[in-house]
């Protein structure tokens, strides 16, 4: 096995206002401009990531590939066009040696969750869902155990329950509440995710229509949705809630205004050890990454180049495997 194993991840920008920040020449571009550039700009080598080091004393590098469009391109634009280009991001990874391909952001959301892009590819590809959902449930504990929240006697709602992150919080979380509330756009997919936890747990679950509704219920609060646009207002929790919002960019808004009755705790991040250099600023503290990034490193540190996280069923055991092996190589969750 190469010490030195490549992986390569599939980045985009956030909004106008990163790209700005990112690239100073955009400063004064009408919006419309901007969207019309990204449409058309080719994906590109953003940058070398380097000092990806495990305490086994495996080493990794990587490559951030920009693919340019915007999340609310991803969502409006032919899926086609869309899918075409991630891949076309995907095959210079490819052609840079990597092993592996981690979909950032909403690459891994656009289409079928990335089983038509793995599929053109002659190398593996994971969203890094299992391990950012794995951020999510430890963030969740440990924040309740410190503020000695009874989760038995607590309601656990999560916006966005039918994709694979808000899935697997639903089914290892009805483990530890006794009333959960799912809500998302497919009420098919929902009516099945309440079976299938009904078969394993005595928890109560409701499938709420009005994202709205459910936000009022909810003592803690998962959000894990596709919206490019935020969907909630911070106005909106129960006194003493706690929430964590997976969703980039955000889905919850009023947080200039914040509560102090209220717990927001970061969603899906993690503390890589060592020092890492990213090539470029992804706007989180020195070593912190998204969990989907982290799995695709986590995934080339152990040397399984295999399609990990794909679609909207991921099995409970790759939850399992993938905190085993962050504890292996020293990944932790950041809160």
């Amino acid at each position: 096995m190469n010490s030195m194993d490549k992986f390569g991840f599939i980045v985009h920008p956030i909004d106008i206002k990163q790209l700005k920040e990112s690239w100073p020449a955009l400063k004064f571009l009408p919006p419309v401009f901007i969207r019309l550039l990204l449409k058309y700009c080719p994906p590109f080598m953003a940058s070398k990531i380097k000092g990806v080091r495990s305490p086994t004393g495996r080493e990794i590098e990587g490559y951030f590939i920009a693919c340019p469009l915007l999340p609310e391109q991803m969502v409006k634009l032919d899926e086609n066009f869309v899918v075409k280009k991630i891949i076309q991001a995907c095959r210079i990874a490819e052609k840079s040696g990597a092993r592996i391909i981690g979909l950032g952001g909403y690459t891994s959301v656009v289409g079928d969750k990335g089983l038509t892009i793995a599929k053109n590819l002659s190398i593996p590809v994971t969203t890094g869902n299992s391990l950012t959902a794995w951020a999510v449930i430890e963030a969740i504990l440990q924040t309740a155990k410190k503020q000695n929240k009874d989760l038995a006697k607590s309601t656990l709602a999560i916006i966005g329950a039918s994709g694979s992150i808000g899935s697997l919080c639903a089914r290892k979380l009805s483990r530890y509440f006794s009333h959960i509330v799912i809500t998302a756009r497919h009420r098919d997919k929902l009516e099945g995710l309440k079976q299938e936890i009904s078969k394993d747990n005595p928890a109560n679950i409701t499938i709420e229509d009005n994202v709205h509704a459910a936000v009022k219920l909810a003592d803690i609060l998962v959000i894990t949705t596709s919206s490019p646009q935020a969907l909630l207002n911070t106005a909106e929790l129960k006194s003493g809630a706690i929430v964590c919002d997976v969703s980039i960019p955000k889905n919850i808004y009023g947080k200039d205004n914040p509560r102090s009755d209220v717990t927001i705790i970061p969603g899906g991040l993690i503390k890589l050890p060592g020092n890492v250099g990213l090539g470029v600023n992804i706007f989180l503290p020195p070593n912190v990454v998204y969990g989907c990034v982290a799995e695709t490193m986590l995934l080339t540190l152990e040397g399984l180049f295999e399609s990990y996280s794909l679609g909207d069923k991921i099995p409970l055991q790759q939850l399992d495997r993938i905190h085993e092996l962050a504890v292996k190589h020293g990944l932790t969750v950041w809160m």
